[in-house]
Protein backbone atom coordinates (compact mmCIF):
# COMPACT_ATOMS: atom_id res chain seq x y z
CA UNK A 1 0.00 0.00 0.00
CA UNK A 2 0.87 3.94 -0.56
CA UNK A 3 0.44 6.98 0.97
CA UNK A 4 -0.51 9.20 -1.03
CA UNK A 5 -0.32 13.53 -0.70
CA UNK A 6 -2.55 15.69 -2.03
CA UNK A 7 -4.11 12.58 -4.78
CA UNK A 8 -5.23 9.38 -5.11
CA UNK A 9 -4.13 7.25 -8.21
CA UNK A 10 -6.59 4.28 -7.78
CA UNK A 11 -5.71 1.16 -9.15
CA UNK A 12 -8.89 1.02 -11.18
CA UNK A 13 -8.36 -2.13 -12.83
CA UNK A 14 -8.09 -4.11 -9.86
CA UNK A 15 -11.16 -5.75 -9.78
CA UNK A 16 -12.11 -5.67 -13.33
CA UNK A 17 -10.30 -4.88 -16.43
CA UNK A 18 -12.85 -2.74 -17.79
CA UNK A 19 -14.17 -0.82 -14.91
CA UNK A 20 -14.01 3.01 -14.99
CA UNK A 21 -15.22 4.78 -12.15
CA UNK A 22 -16.72 8.01 -12.92
CA UNK A 23 -18.04 11.14 -11.35
CA UNK A 24 -20.50 12.73 -14.17
CA UNK A 25 -23.27 15.56 -13.99
CA UNK A 26 -26.44 14.19 -15.15
CA UNK A 27 -28.94 16.91 -15.12
CA UNK A 28 -29.23 19.65 -16.08
CA UNK A 29 -27.88 20.09 -19.77
CA UNK A 30 -25.49 23.00 -18.20
CA UNK A 31 -23.48 20.42 -15.99
CA UNK A 32 -23.48 17.68 -17.95
CA UNK A 33 -20.30 15.72 -18.52
CA UNK A 34 -17.07 13.83 -16.95
CA UNK A 35 -15.53 15.73 -13.80
CA UNK A 36 -11.95 14.80 -12.37
CA UNK A 37 -11.94 13.36 -8.97
CA UNK A 38 -10.46 11.01 -6.34
CA UNK A 39 -12.06 8.69 -4.45
CA UNK A 40 -12.16 6.85 -0.97
CA UNK A 41 -10.73 2.91 -1.61
CA UNK A 42 -11.85 -0.14 1.13
CA UNK A 43 -8.15 -0.61 0.61
CA UNK A 44 -7.19 2.41 2.55
CA UNK A 45 -8.55 2.21 5.50
CA UNK A 46 -12.37 3.70 5.07
CA UNK A 47 -15.49 1.32 5.65
CA UNK A 48 -17.05 2.75 1.80
CA UNK A 49 -18.28 0.64 -0.49
CA UNK A 50 -16.34 -0.38 -3.46
CA UNK A 51 -17.26 1.49 -6.38
CA UNK A 52 -15.27 -0.78 -8.74
CA UNK A 53 -18.55 -2.75 -8.32
CA UNK A 54 -21.36 -1.68 -10.33
CA UNK A 55 -23.98 -2.26 -7.86
CA UNK A 56 -22.47 0.55 -5.59
CA UNK A 57 -22.91 2.99 -7.88
CA UNK A 58 -25.11 5.85 -7.14
CA UNK A 59 -26.88 9.08 -8.95
CA UNK A 60 -28.84 11.47 -7.33
CA UNK A 61 -29.28 14.88 -6.23
CA UNK A 62 -26.61 17.12 -4.81
CA UNK A 63 -27.53 19.11 -1.60
CA UNK A 64 -25.20 21.27 0.31
CA UNK A 65 -24.64 20.06 3.70
CA UNK A 66 -24.71 23.36 6.24
CA UNK A 67 -23.89 22.70 9.98
CA UNK A 68 -24.41 24.39 13.59
CA UNK A 69 -20.43 25.64 13.30
CA UNK A 70 -19.41 29.01 12.11
CA UNK A 71 -18.14 27.10 9.16
CA UNK A 72 -21.65 25.83 7.95
CA UNK A 73 -20.36 24.48 4.92
CA UNK A 74 -17.52 22.32 5.64
CA UNK A 75 -19.49 19.19 7.52
CA UNK A 76 -17.69 19.34 10.68
CA UNK A 77 -20.37 19.68 13.30
CA UNK A 78 -22.43 16.34 13.71
CA UNK A 79 -25.64 18.68 14.33
CA UNK A 80 -26.56 19.31 10.15
CA UNK A 81 -28.39 22.60 10.05
CA UNK A 82 -31.93 23.44 7.77
CA UNK A 83 -31.07 21.13 5.13
CA UNK A 84 -32.44 16.81 4.73
CA UNK A 85 -30.38 14.97 3.60
CA UNK A 86 -32.21 11.98 3.12
CA UNK A 87 -31.46 9.97 -0.03
CA UNK A 88 -29.22 12.87 -1.31
CA UNK A 89 -25.97 13.16 -2.16
CA UNK A 90 -24.52 15.73 0.01
CA UNK A 91 -21.98 18.29 -1.22
CA UNK A 92 -19.61 20.41 1.04
CA UNK A 93 -16.02 22.24 1.27
CA UNK A 94 -12.55 20.51 2.40
CA UNK A 95 -11.18 21.93 5.81
CA UNK A 96 -10.83 22.52 9.58
CA UNK A 97 -11.60 18.60 9.93
CA UNK A 98 -10.89 14.80 9.19
CA UNK A 99 -12.48 14.03 5.48
CA UNK A 100 -14.00 11.02 7.46
CA UNK A 101 -15.43 12.76 10.21
CA UNK A 102 -17.19 15.24 7.00
CA UNK A 103 -18.36 12.10 5.05
CA UNK A 104 -20.13 10.61 8.30
CA UNK A 105 -21.52 13.13 9.33
CA UNK A 106 -22.91 13.40 6.07
CA UNK A 107 -23.80 9.65 6.47
CA UNK A 108 -25.82 10.06 9.60
CA UNK A 109 -27.66 12.70 8.44
CA UNK A 110 -29.23 10.45 5.85
CA UNK A 111 -26.91 10.72 2.62
CA UNK A 112 -26.24 8.07 0.02
CA UNK A 113 -23.32 9.63 -1.02
CA UNK A 114 -20.62 12.43 -0.27
CA UNK A 115 -19.02 14.96 -2.58
CA UNK A 116 -16.23 16.87 -0.88
CA UNK A 117 -15.04 20.34 -2.51
CA UNK A 118 -11.09 21.43 -2.62
CA UNK A 119 -11.07 24.42 -0.81
CA UNK A 120 -7.79 25.90 -2.82
CA UNK A 121 -7.52 26.06 -6.17
CA UNK A 122 -6.39 23.10 -8.54
CA UNK A 123 -7.83 19.58 -8.86
CA UNK A 124 -9.40 16.87 -6.59
CA UNK A 125 -6.42 15.64 -4.04
CA UNK A 126 -6.38 12.20 -1.93
CA UNK A 127 -8.38 11.63 1.14
CA UNK A 128 -6.79 9.94 4.26
CA UNK A 129 -9.82 8.36 6.17
CA UNK A 130 -8.67 9.50 9.89
CA UNK A 131 -10.55 8.43 13.13
CA UNK A 132 -14.07 8.27 11.30
CA UNK A 133 -13.36 6.60 7.97
CA UNK A 134 -13.82 3.06 8.82
CA UNK A 135 -17.10 3.83 9.77
CA UNK A 136 -18.02 5.58 6.56
CA UNK A 137 -20.31 3.19 4.26
CA UNK A 138 -21.41 5.12 1.43
CA UNK A 139 -19.30 6.30 -1.85
CA UNK A 140 -16.91 9.66 -0.86
CA UNK A 141 -15.34 11.67 -3.82
CA UNK A 142 -13.57 14.46 -3.95
CA UNK A 143 -13.97 17.22 -7.03
CA UNK A 144 -11.82 20.42 -7.99
CA UNK A 145 -12.39 23.71 -6.60
CA UNK A 146 -13.72 25.14 -10.19
CA UNK A 147 -15.78 22.32 -10.48
CA UNK A 148 -17.70 22.38 -7.09
CA UNK A 149 -18.27 25.97 -7.58
CA UNK A 150 -19.87 25.16 -11.17
CA UNK A 151 -21.97 22.32 -9.36
CA UNK A 152 -22.80 24.72 -6.36
CA UNK A 153 -23.82 28.04 -8.96
CA UNK A 154 -26.24 25.64 -10.67
CA UNK A 155 -28.09 24.10 -7.85
CA UNK A 156 -29.51 27.85 -7.46
CA UNK A 157 -31.41 27.18 -10.52
CA UNK A 158 -32.99 23.92 -9.53
CA UNK A 159 -31.78 20.36 -8.80
CA UNK A 160 -28.44 19.09 -9.67
CA UNK A 161 -28.56 15.63 -10.40
CA UNK A 162 -24.62 13.26 -10.51
CA UNK A 163 -23.82 9.80 -11.21
CA UNK A 164 -20.71 8.08 -8.88
CA UNK A 165 -19.55 4.76 -9.70
CA UNK A 166 -18.34 2.52 -12.31
CA UNK A 167 -20.60 3.03 -15.60
CA UNK A 168 -20.34 -0.51 -17.09
CA UNK A 169 -23.92 -1.00 -17.84
CA UNK A 170 -25.65 1.69 -17.08
CA UNK A 171 -26.14 4.07 -20.26
CA UNK A 172 -27.79 1.75 -23.11
CA UNK A 173 -24.99 3.03 -25.73
CA UNK A 174 -21.35 3.90 -24.29
CA UNK A 175 -18.48 2.63 -25.74
CA UNK A 176 -15.15 4.40 -24.58
CA UNK A 177 -11.48 3.96 -23.56
CA UNK A 178 -9.30 4.90 -20.80
CA UNK A 179 -5.94 7.10 -20.23
CA UNK A 180 -4.10 3.30 -19.35
CA UNK A 181 -5.68 1.52 -21.99
CA UNK A 182 -4.06 3.37 -24.96
CA UNK A 183 -0.74 2.69 -26.22
CA UNK A 184 1.57 5.52 -25.80
CA UNK A 185 5.20 6.51 -26.30
CA UNK A 186 7.04 4.53 -24.40
CA UNK A 187 8.38 7.65 -22.50
CA UNK A 188 6.66 11.08 -22.53
CA UNK A 189 10.43 12.87 -23.19
CA UNK A 190 12.61 11.34 -25.18
CA UNK A 191 16.14 13.36 -26.12
CA UNK A 192 16.87 13.72 -29.62
CA UNK A 193 19.90 12.28 -29.83
CA UNK A 194 18.48 8.88 -29.41
CA UNK A 195 15.34 9.68 -32.16
CA UNK A 196 17.29 10.75 -35.10
CA UNK A 197 15.16 8.69 -37.10
CA UNK A 198 12.52 5.85 -37.64
CA UNK A 199 14.70 3.28 -37.14
CA UNK A 200 15.79 4.50 -34.08
CA UNK A 201 12.34 5.83 -32.77
CA UNK A 202 8.57 5.14 -33.43
CA UNK A 203 5.45 4.45 -31.61
CA UNK A 204 2.87 1.43 -31.51
CA UNK A 205 -0.81 2.59 -31.80
CA UNK A 206 -3.60 1.43 -30.71
CA UNK A 207 -6.00 1.48 -27.71
CA UNK A 208 -8.27 -1.75 -25.94
CA UNK A 209 -11.56 -0.28 -26.68
CA UNK A 210 -14.93 -0.66 -24.47
CA UNK A 211 -18.84 -1.47 -25.04
CA UNK A 212 -19.52 0.20 -21.67
CA UNK A 213 -23.30 0.12 -22.46
CA UNK A 214 -25.94 -2.46 -22.54
CA UNK A 215 -26.45 -2.32 -26.13
CA UNK A 216 -24.26 -3.91 -28.72
CA UNK A 217 -22.23 -1.51 -30.37
CA UNK A 218 -21.66 -1.87 -34.32
CA UNK A 219 -19.29 0.02 -36.66
CA UNK A 220 -16.24 1.07 -34.02
CA UNK A 221 -13.99 2.34 -35.43
CA UNK A 222 -10.59 3.58 -33.89
CA UNK A 223 -8.88 6.89 -35.17
CA UNK A 224 -5.56 8.01 -34.22
CA UNK A 225 -3.93 11.26 -35.07
CA UNK A 226 -0.76 13.11 -34.59
CA UNK A 227 -0.14 16.88 -34.77
CA UNK A 228 3.44 18.31 -35.03
CA UNK A 229 4.15 22.20 -35.43
CA UNK A 230 0.25 22.96 -36.52
CA UNK A 231 0.03 20.36 -39.01
CA UNK A 232 -1.35 16.81 -39.13
CA UNK A 233 1.39 14.03 -40.01
CA UNK A 234 -0.29 10.78 -38.96
CA UNK A 235 -4.35 9.74 -39.38
CA UNK A 236 -5.21 6.36 -39.80
CA UNK A 237 -8.88 4.96 -39.05
CA UNK A 238 -9.29 1.17 -38.04
CA UNK A 239 -11.67 -1.27 -39.95
CA UNK A 240 -15.19 -1.20 -38.43
CA UNK A 241 -16.01 -3.87 -36.49
CA UNK A 242 -18.99 -4.51 -33.64
CA UNK A 243 -18.62 -5.09 -29.72
CA UNK A 244 -20.93 -6.73 -28.33
CA UNK A 245 -22.59 -5.16 -24.98
CA UNK A 246 -19.99 -5.55 -21.95
CA UNK A 247 -17.21 -6.93 -24.66
CA UNK A 248 -13.97 -5.16 -25.44
CA UNK A 249 -11.61 -5.29 -28.21
CA UNK A 250 -7.89 -4.15 -28.72
CA UNK A 251 -7.93 -1.95 -32.05
CA UNK A 252 -4.17 -1.81 -33.42
CA UNK A 253 -3.36 0.83 -35.93
CA UNK A 254 -0.08 1.23 -38.09
CA UNK A 255 2.90 2.34 -36.49
CA UNK A 256 3.48 6.09 -36.16
CA UNK A 257 7.35 6.68 -37.48
CA UNK A 258 9.15 9.77 -39.09
CA UNK A 259 12.27 9.70 -41.46
CA UNK A 260 13.34 12.66 -38.77
CA UNK A 261 12.40 13.98 -35.43
CA UNK A 262 12.06 17.68 -34.84
CA UNK A 263 12.34 19.07 -31.26
CA UNK A 264 9.00 19.95 -30.18
CA UNK A 265 5.98 18.24 -28.63
CA UNK A 266 3.77 15.81 -31.08
CA UNK A 267 0.30 15.60 -29.86
CA UNK A 268 -1.64 11.96 -29.94
CA UNK A 269 -5.48 12.20 -30.29
CA UNK A 270 -7.50 8.43 -30.03
CA UNK A 271 -10.95 8.82 -30.90
CA UNK A 272 -13.31 6.23 -31.21
CA UNK A 273 -16.58 6.44 -32.96
CA UNK A 274 -19.77 3.97 -33.78
CA UNK A 275 -22.99 3.49 -35.28
CA UNK A 276 -24.67 4.59 -32.58
CA UNK A 277 -24.96 8.35 -30.71
CA UNK A 278 -23.21 8.01 -27.28
CA UNK A 279 -24.41 8.04 -24.14
CA UNK A 280 -21.98 8.97 -22.68
CA UNK A 281 -19.15 10.29 -24.77
CA UNK A 282 -16.59 11.86 -22.71
CA UNK A 283 -14.16 8.48 -22.56
CA UNK A 284 -14.32 8.66 -26.72
CA UNK A 285 -11.05 10.79 -26.98
CA UNK A 286 -7.93 10.28 -25.18
CA UNK A 287 -4.82 12.25 -25.87
CA UNK A 288 -1.15 10.63 -25.49
CA UNK A 289 1.43 13.64 -26.40
CA UNK A 290 5.00 12.73 -26.05
CA UNK A 291 7.97 15.19 -26.60
CA UNK A 292 11.38 15.04 -28.57
CA UNK A 293 13.39 16.92 -26.15
CA UNK A 294 17.48 18.66 -26.41
CA UNK A 295 18.21 16.76 -23.47
CA UNK A 296 15.07 15.48 -20.74
CA UNK A 297 14.18 11.92 -20.30
CA UNK A 298 10.74 11.20 -18.23
CA UNK A 299 7.65 9.08 -18.08
CA UNK A 300 6.16 12.41 -16.99
CA UNK A 301 4.41 14.66 -18.99
CA UNK A 302 5.93 18.13 -19.58
CA UNK A 303 5.02 21.34 -18.14
CA UNK A 304 4.90 23.47 -20.60
CA UNK A 305 5.93 26.51 -18.90
CA UNK A 306 9.04 25.34 -17.04
CA UNK A 307 9.92 22.08 -19.62
CA UNK A 308 9.93 20.10 -16.13
CA UNK A 309 8.26 16.61 -15.48
CA UNK A 310 4.66 17.37 -14.53
CA UNK A 311 4.56 17.12 -10.54
CA UNK A 312 1.21 17.43 -8.63
CA UNK A 313 1.65 16.30 -5.32
CA UNK A 314 3.61 12.95 -3.63
CA UNK A 315 3.73 9.58 -2.98
CA UNK A 316 5.79 7.27 -0.32
CA UNK A 317 5.34 3.80 1.00
CA UNK A 318 3.04 3.46 3.67
CA UNK A 319 5.40 1.10 5.63
CA UNK A 320 8.29 2.64 5.22
CA UNK A 321 11.04 3.22 8.14
CA UNK A 322 14.09 4.68 6.58
CA UNK A 323 14.95 5.21 2.64
CA UNK A 324 12.61 5.79 -0.42
CA UNK A 325 13.53 6.58 -3.85
CA UNK A 326 11.41 6.76 -6.96
CA UNK A 327 13.22 5.67 -10.04
CA UNK A 328 12.97 5.65 -13.51
CA UNK A 329 14.69 2.83 -15.79
CA UNK A 330 16.31 4.10 -18.44
CA UNK A 331 17.82 1.68 -21.51
CA UNK A 332 18.46 2.58 -24.97
CA UNK A 333 20.65 0.92 -27.99
CA UNK A 334 22.18 4.30 -28.42
CA UNK A 335 22.70 5.22 -25.30
CA UNK A 336 26.39 5.90 -25.04
CA UNK A 337 25.54 9.22 -27.56
CA UNK A 338 24.15 10.37 -23.92
CA UNK A 339 25.93 11.38 -20.69
CA UNK A 340 23.38 12.30 -17.65
CA UNK A 341 24.90 15.63 -16.10
CA UNK A 342 21.68 15.70 -13.17
CA UNK A 343 18.14 15.17 -12.56
CA UNK A 344 14.50 17.05 -11.92
CA UNK A 345 12.51 15.93 -9.67
CA UNK A 346 10.23 17.44 -6.55
CA UNK A 347 9.32 16.81 -3.24
CA UNK A 348 6.67 18.32 -0.34
CA UNK A 349 6.00 17.49 3.20
CA UNK A 350 2.32 17.21 5.02
CA UNK A 351 0.66 19.75 6.84
CA UNK A 352 1.61 17.72 9.79
CA UNK A 353 4.96 16.98 9.42
CA UNK A 354 7.64 17.88 12.14
CA UNK A 355 9.14 20.57 10.33
CA UNK A 356 6.69 21.42 7.40
CA UNK A 357 9.53 23.49 5.29
CA UNK A 358 11.57 21.98 2.78
CA UNK A 359 14.28 24.96 3.54
CA UNK A 360 17.72 22.95 4.36
CA UNK A 361 16.58 19.27 3.91
CA UNK A 362 18.81 16.84 2.29
CA UNK A 363 17.81 14.68 -1.28
CA UNK A 364 20.03 12.53 -3.01
CA UNK A 365 19.97 12.01 -7.00
CA UNK A 366 21.33 8.07 -7.37
CA UNK A 367 22.65 6.88 -10.71
CA UNK A 368 22.61 2.96 -10.68
CA UNK A 369 23.56 0.41 -13.27
CA UNK A 370 20.76 -2.53 -13.47
CA UNK A 371 22.97 -5.79 -14.31
CA UNK A 372 20.68 -8.52 -13.21
CA UNK A 373 19.58 -10.19 -16.68
CA UNK A 374 16.36 -10.96 -17.40
CA UNK A 375 13.89 -10.54 -20.83
CA UNK A 376 11.19 -9.02 -19.22
CA UNK A 377 8.74 -8.94 -16.62
CA UNK A 378 7.46 -12.35 -16.39
CA UNK A 379 11.34 -13.67 -16.15
CA UNK A 380 12.00 -15.38 -13.12
CA UNK A 381 15.21 -14.03 -13.17
CA UNK A 382 13.82 -10.23 -12.59
CA UNK A 383 15.95 -9.19 -9.33
CA UNK A 384 17.79 -6.35 -8.12
CA UNK A 385 20.84 -8.58 -6.74
CA UNK A 386 23.42 -6.80 -9.01
CA UNK A 387 22.50 -2.82 -8.51
CA UNK A 388 25.82 -0.81 -8.54
CA UNK A 389 26.06 2.66 -8.14
CA UNK A 390 28.01 5.31 -10.50
CA UNK A 391 27.38 8.62 -9.44
CA UNK A 392 25.66 10.16 -6.32
CA UNK A 393 24.69 14.12 -5.28
CA UNK A 394 23.39 15.47 -2.46
CA UNK A 395 21.18 18.20 -2.60
CA UNK A 396 19.81 20.73 -0.28
CA UNK A 397 16.55 22.66 -0.34
CA UNK A 398 18.06 26.25 -0.43
CA UNK A 399 14.36 27.41 0.62
CA UNK A 400 10.74 25.93 1.24
CA UNK A 401 10.34 25.20 -2.99
CA UNK A 402 7.27 22.70 -1.84
CA UNK A 403 6.04 20.99 -5.26
CA UNK A 404 8.00 22.94 -7.02
CA UNK A 405 10.41 21.09 -9.92
CA UNK A 406 14.08 21.78 -9.09
CA UNK A 407 17.41 20.45 -10.69
CA UNK A 408 20.59 18.48 -8.70
CA UNK A 409 23.75 18.08 -10.86
CA UNK A 410 26.26 15.03 -10.74
CA UNK A 411 29.76 16.47 -9.49
CA UNK A 412 30.49 14.90 -13.25
CA UNK A 413 28.35 14.30 -16.65
CA UNK A 414 29.50 10.07 -17.16
CA UNK A 415 29.52 7.80 -20.03
CA UNK A 416 27.01 4.99 -20.33
CA UNK A 417 27.06 1.87 -22.04
CA UNK A 418 24.63 0.95 -25.58
CA UNK A 419 21.75 -1.10 -24.15
CA UNK A 420 22.50 -1.82 -20.38
CA UNK A 421 19.56 -1.09 -18.15
CA UNK A 422 19.99 1.88 -15.78
CA UNK A 423 18.11 3.40 -12.72
CA UNK A 424 18.13 7.13 -12.38
CA UNK A 425 16.52 7.74 -8.54
CA UNK A 426 15.60 10.48 -6.17
CA UNK A 427 16.38 9.78 -2.75
CA UNK A 428 14.90 10.82 0.84
CA UNK A 429 15.67 9.08 4.41
CA UNK A 430 12.91 11.46 6.07
CA UNK A 431 9.80 9.77 6.07
CA UNK A 432 8.10 12.88 6.16
CA UNK A 433 9.28 13.82 2.77
CA UNK A 434 6.56 12.77 -0.20
CA UNK A 435 8.20 13.36 -3.70
CA UNK A 436 6.24 14.34 -6.78
CA UNK A 437 4.26 12.18 -9.15
CA UNK A 438 2.27 12.68 -12.06
CA UNK A 439 -1.34 11.67 -11.68
CA UNK A 440 -2.43 12.54 -15.54
CA UNK A 441 -0.22 9.80 -16.74
CA UNK A 442 -1.21 5.96 -17.14
CA UNK A 443 1.69 3.37 -18.69
CA UNK A 444 -1.18 0.49 -17.93
CA UNK A 445 -1.41 -0.40 -21.69
CA UNK A 446 2.58 -0.03 -22.23
CA UNK A 447 3.21 -1.98 -19.38
CA UNK A 448 1.13 -5.34 -20.46
CA UNK A 449 2.38 -4.94 -23.83
CA UNK A 450 5.91 -4.41 -23.68
CA UNK A 451 5.99 -6.40 -20.19
CA UNK A 452 9.20 -3.75 -19.11
CA UNK A 453 9.96 -2.15 -16.02
CA UNK A 454 9.42 1.34 -16.34
CA UNK A 455 9.75 3.14 -12.53
CA UNK A 456 10.69 0.82 -9.36
CA UNK A 457 10.70 2.11 -6.47
CA UNK A 458 13.12 1.19 -3.08
CA UNK A 459 11.73 1.38 0.34
CA UNK A 460 13.90 0.07 3.41
CA UNK A 461 16.81 -1.37 0.87
CA UNK A 462 14.15 -3.41 -0.88
CA UNK A 463 13.32 -2.84 -4.72
CA UNK A 464 9.57 -3.52 -6.29
CA UNK A 465 9.93 -3.58 -9.89
CA UNK A 466 6.39 -2.35 -10.59
CA UNK A 467 6.55 0.39 -8.14
CA UNK A 468 3.22 2.24 -6.93
CA UNK A 469 1.72 0.89 -10.44
CA UNK A 470 1.50 2.05 -13.79
CA UNK A 471 -0.77 4.34 -12.81
CA UNK A 472 1.72 6.44 -10.20
CA UNK A 473 4.62 7.82 -12.42
CA UNK A 474 7.38 9.32 -10.74
CA UNK A 475 7.69 13.38 -11.63
CA UNK A 476 11.66 12.78 -12.43
CA UNK A 477 13.78 13.44 -14.89
CA UNK A 478 16.72 12.56 -16.58
CA UNK A 479 18.55 15.39 -17.56
CA UNK A 480 21.29 14.61 -20.07
CA UNK A 481 23.97 16.15 -22.51
CA UNK A 482 25.51 15.33 -25.89
CA UNK A 483 28.13 12.56 -24.52
CA UNK A 484 30.45 13.77 -27.46
CA UNK A 485 31.44 16.48 -24.49
CA UNK A 486 33.13 13.80 -22.43
CA UNK A 487 35.38 12.83 -25.08
CA UNK A 488 36.33 16.65 -25.85
CA UNK A 489 36.61 17.02 -21.97
CA UNK A 490 38.49 14.17 -21.91
CA UNK A 491 40.76 14.96 -24.31
CA UNK A 492 41.17 18.50 -22.83
CA UNK A 493 42.06 17.23 -19.94
CA UNK A 494 44.85 14.96 -20.99
CA UNK A 495 46.53 18.40 -22.80
CA UNK A 496 49.55 18.27 -20.71
CA UNK A 497 52.45 21.00 -21.98
CA UNK A 498 55.28 22.36 -20.10
CA UNK A 499 56.05 26.40 -19.05
CA UNK A 500 59.50 26.95 -17.54
CA UNK A 501 61.53 27.54 -15.51
CA UNK A 502 59.17 28.87 -12.57
CA UNK A 503 59.76 31.20 -11.12
CA UNK A 504 61.02 32.58 -14.26
CA UNK A 505 63.05 36.15 -14.33
CA UNK A 506 63.82 36.66 -18.23
CA UNK A 507 62.82 34.23 -21.00
CA UNK A 508 59.92 31.55 -20.08
CA UNK A 509 59.64 28.57 -22.76
CA UNK A 510 57.02 26.56 -23.80
CA UNK A 511 56.75 23.42 -24.72
CA UNK A 512 53.77 22.77 -26.71
CA UNK A 513 54.22 18.68 -26.42
CA UNK A 514 53.89 17.90 -30.21
CA UNK A 515 49.81 19.86 -30.28
CA UNK A 516 49.16 22.66 -32.80
CA UNK A 517 49.16 25.83 -31.42
CA UNK A 518 47.66 29.20 -32.74
CA UNK A 519 48.48 31.41 -30.51
CA UNK A 520 49.73 31.94 -26.71
CA UNK A 521 48.82 34.86 -24.29
CA UNK A 522 50.06 35.66 -20.69
CA UNK A 523 47.69 37.11 -18.26
CA UNK A 524 47.84 38.58 -15.26
CA UNK A 525 45.71 38.28 -11.68
CA UNK A 526 43.54 41.04 -12.39
CA UNK A 527 42.77 39.35 -16.34
CA UNK A 528 44.40 41.96 -18.23
CA UNK A 529 46.67 40.80 -21.40
CA UNK A 530 50.21 41.44 -20.80
CA UNK A 531 51.77 39.66 -23.49
CA UNK A 532 50.57 37.95 -26.78
CA UNK A 533 52.31 36.23 -30.26
CA UNK A 534 50.81 34.27 -32.61
CA UNK A 535 52.50 30.86 -33.04
CA UNK A 536 53.85 29.59 -36.60
CA UNK A 537 51.90 26.14 -37.91
CA UNK A 538 53.92 23.75 -36.54
CA UNK A 539 56.27 24.62 -33.84
CA UNK A 540 57.05 22.47 -31.13
CA UNK A 541 57.49 25.52 -28.34
CA UNK A 542 57.72 29.36 -28.03
CA UNK A 543 59.60 31.79 -26.00
CA UNK A 544 58.09 34.47 -23.97
CA UNK A 545 60.24 37.69 -23.17
CA UNK A 546 59.17 38.66 -19.24
CA UNK A 547 61.57 41.41 -18.32
CA UNK A 548 58.97 44.15 -18.76
CA UNK A 549 56.62 42.09 -16.91
CA UNK A 550 56.45 42.95 -12.84
CA UNK A 551 56.73 40.07 -10.49
CA UNK A 552 53.27 38.18 -9.35
CA UNK A 553 51.98 34.92 -10.68
CA UNK A 554 50.68 34.88 -14.03
CA UNK A 555 48.20 32.82 -16.26
CA UNK A 556 49.60 31.12 -19.54
CA UNK A 557 47.11 30.62 -22.12
CA UNK A 558 47.55 28.37 -24.88
CA UNK A 559 44.70 27.87 -27.89
CA UNK A 560 45.12 24.67 -29.80
CA UNK A 561 44.01 25.00 -33.25
CA UNK A 562 41.10 22.66 -32.81
CA UNK A 563 39.55 24.89 -29.75
CA UNK A 564 40.98 23.58 -26.95
CA UNK A 565 43.25 25.96 -24.44
CA UNK A 566 46.12 24.57 -22.02
CA UNK A 567 46.25 26.57 -19.21
CA UNK A 568 49.23 27.00 -17.09
CA UNK A 569 50.57 28.87 -14.10
CA UNK A 570 54.04 30.84 -13.77
CA UNK A 571 55.86 32.79 -11.11
CA UNK A 572 57.97 36.00 -12.56
CA UNK A 573 60.05 37.18 -9.83
CA UNK A 574 63.50 39.24 -11.60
Amino acid sequence: MKKSLLFVVGLLFAASTSAQVIFSGEEPAAIQGAYDMTYAEPAGGWGVPDLLDPNNAVQDTLVQLFDNSAADSLGCNAAINGVDLTDQIAILFRGDCEFGTKALNAENAGAIACVIINNVPGGPVGMAPGTDGANVTIPLVMIGLTDGQLLLDEMQNGPVEVFIGNKTGFYPNDIGTQDGQVLRSQSASVPALLAQDASEFSVDMGAMVYNYGFQNSTNVTLTATVDFGGSNIYSETSTPEDIAAGDSSFIQLPTFSQASYPVGTYEVTYTIDSDSTDNYDFDNTIEADFQINDSLFTYASIVDTSGAPNQSGGFRPSTNNSTYSACVVFQDPNASRVAPEGMTFSAIKGADATVPSLEGEPMSIVALQWNDQFTDLNDANLAFNDVQEIAFFEYTYPSDLSGEPVTAYFEEPFALQDNQRYLFCVQTFNTEVFIGFDPTMDYTRNVNTYLQPVFPIESDGTYSALGFGEDAVPGVGVNFIDAALLNVKDEQLAIDMNAYPSPVSEVLNVNFKGYDVDRLELVNLTGQVVAAQTVQTGAKSTKVDVNNLENGVYIVNVYLTNGMTETMQVVVNH
